[in-house]
């Protein structure tokens, strides 16, 4: 039986610190600019929780602030495909442009992997979690 099940969610817990206005200011700028991500106020809790639509209440990303934030090795990430070459190119560049002002911004090269069949990069922006974009240019091919 073939299965339609879909990830909702992410959630992370980081310091108190990113939860500070500049620091809290800066990352939703970060997440709004490049991928178009942006707070619902109505599910976020003062200096306690960050809700990030992404792009819709349906799929989103949860950030919680911890006294014991949430530690990675720098393997993990979050998966994100998208629609075309072009909107790959799109968040990369808009990431780039960034780099000047976010210098704690950890940005990877485009890389073409399976013979072409795959675009992907990463990176990472004051969360625990990088993310990896991914463009499927061809359909099917076996990872």
């Amino acid at each position: 039986m073939q299965s339609k099940q879909r990830f909702t969610h992410v959630a992370v817990t980081v310091s108190r610190e990113m939860f500070h206005a500049d620091a809290r200011a800066e990352l939703l700028d970060f997440y709004g600019q490049v991928f178009g991500w942006y707070e619902n106020p109505a599910l976020a809790i003062r200096q306690e929780r960050i809700f990030l639509r992404a792009p819709t209440d349906r799929q989103y990303l949860t950030i919680r602030a911890s006294e014991a934030p949430m530690a990675t090795s720098g393997y993990e990430h979050l998966g994100l495909e998208v629609e075309s070459e072009q909107e790959l190119r799109g968040i990369h560049e808009r990431a780039q442009k960034l780099a000047g002002r976010y210098t704690d911004l950890e940005l990877g090269d485009i890389r073409a992997e399976y013979d072409g069949a795959l675009l992907t990069f990463k990176l990472r922006f004051r969360l625990p979690l990088s993310v990896e974009v991914l463009y499927l240019a061809r359909p099917g091919v076996q990872r």
